[in-house]
């Protein structure tokens, strides 16, 4: 295994963190400490207002993510969290856990949805990795990270590298999970998709929503649900409030 940024010692990376005044800025420390230590496929949500499906709601979420873009499109879009073994044991515990013991503790049954999530990993080289739940790490926010390991590592190596440096990373997530649950929200709580990006344009280009189901290929309820999460998004009024925005914002572009 090599390195591909230099390890930092933990102590100068939480202190780099708590004096970041970004969120973004606090993400960008992290995901560098972590890409050192051989994780370098993050997914962190964090929400003010759990529900009873612990993150079933991403609306008021904030989601950052590090890794291929259309790998978190797709496993926010078609809701594959609701049915991962890892967000399952996440609900019920804090601490982190390797994701073959939290699917074992979960008893996780064989679903489409399971295998499609098992597709998705194999697609982006996604093999091996942790998860760890926040919660009660900061009183009112429920905080899930999914770590993964570099492509080409098994759980094995991955499980190596935890009994080495577990302790420092469960450090670096809690500290990371703090500090932007106390800066001020991105104007996007949560970033647009793909699709909704895509949908957005069409729509701004004067498309109806038949028009736009036709040419993405997709249904009616799907274009419409695309259009309702990308105005949540922007605290939108309407979907042409939410072009709007998202033109001034450079968004469509993206």
């Amino acid at each position: 295994m090599t390195d591909h940024t230099e390890k930092r010692p933990v102590g100068d990376i939480t202190a780099d963190m708590i004096t970041a005044t970004t969120i973004e800025a606090v993400w960008q420390i992290f995901c560098d400490a972590l890409a050192s230590r051989h994780f370098d496929r993050l997914l962190y949500c964090g929400t003010r207002f759990p529900n009873t499906r612990f993150l079933g709601n991403l609306e008021e979420a904030l989601i950052l993510h590090h890794g291929p873009k259309e790998y978190a499109d797709i496993y926010i879009d078609e809701q594959l969290y609701l049915h991962s073994p890892s967000c399952a044991w996440a609900e019920k515990n804090s601490g982190f856990i390797s994701w073959p013991e939290a699917a074992r503790q979960m008893a996780v049954q064989i679903t489409p949805e399971v295998i499609r999530i098992a597709q998705l990993n194999a697609q982006f080289g996604v093999s091996a990795g942790y998860v760890g739940s926040m919660n009660g790490v900061v009183p009112g926010i429920n905080g899930v990270i999914g770590l993964a390991v570099e492509t080409g590592m098994d759980q094995q190596t991955a499980d190596a590298i935890w009994a080495e440096e577990g302790k420092n990373i469960e450090t670096l997530c809690k500290t990371m999970h703090l500090r932007v649950s106390s800066l001020p929200q991105p104007i996007l709580l949560r970033p647009l998709t793909t699709r909704q990006r895509e949908v957005l344009g069409w729509y701004g280009q004067g498309k109806t929503t038949q028009d736009i189901a036709d040419i993405m290929g997709l249904s009616l309820a799907t274009v419409e649900k695309h259009m309702r999460g990308a105005r949540e998004s922007l605290d939108a009024t309407t979907t042409v409030h939410a072009v709007t925005k998202a033109a001034s914002l450079n968004l469509l572009s993206a």
